[in-house]
């Protein structure tokens, strides 16, 4: 008789239980929550920076990747952001000169051969365009280190 009690009390304590639940909505307003729960969500003109800069980072990838493609000979397609993408992953020394006045990049060598070769045909590229550091009067220069000596 003591258990059977004991199972009823459980029993009523659950349905008081449920009832309870049951009055709480399953979502509430961002207002209604409390300050130390409440998440941060991006305000719509901070999204649509985020968006912006999102957007021109994946157009210097696309346009990137377009120069790849002429030295790749082999599954351009499926490896030209691959590469891409390795290359701004991968380490590089920054070297700066101030005598005469340039900021060397050696890119450290990547995963494969042909790889190291179309790095190294992206800096030539790359140092056609004479780009100045921003802020500094340092130009850079781009290298591989797969196909230069250079120094530490």
């Amino acid at each position: 008789m003591k258990i059977v009690e004991q199972i009823e009390k459980h029993q009523q304590t659950e349905q008081q239980l449920i009832e309870e639940r049951s009055k709480i909505p399953a979502r509430i307003s961002l207002k209604n929550m409390p300050d130390q729960a409440r998440y941060n969500r991006l305000k719509p003109e901070s999204k649509m920076l985020m968006n912006i800069i999102k957007m021109i980072c994946y157009r210097a990838e696309t346009a990137v990747a377009n120069e790849l493609s002429n030295s790749l000979i082999i599954n351009v397609r499926e490896e030209k952001r691959m590469l891409v993408k390795q290359i701004i992953q991968n380490n590089a020394n920054l070297i700066p000169d101030y005598k005469n006045k340039t900021l060397t990049v050696v890119l450290h060598s990547l995963s494969a051969p042909r790889f190291n070769l179309a790095a190294e045909k992206l800096t030539q590229i790359l140092n056609q365009t004479e780009t100045i550091f921003p802020g500094t009067d340092l130009t850079l220069k781009f290298k591989t280190s797969a196909f230069s000596n250079c120094e530490r």
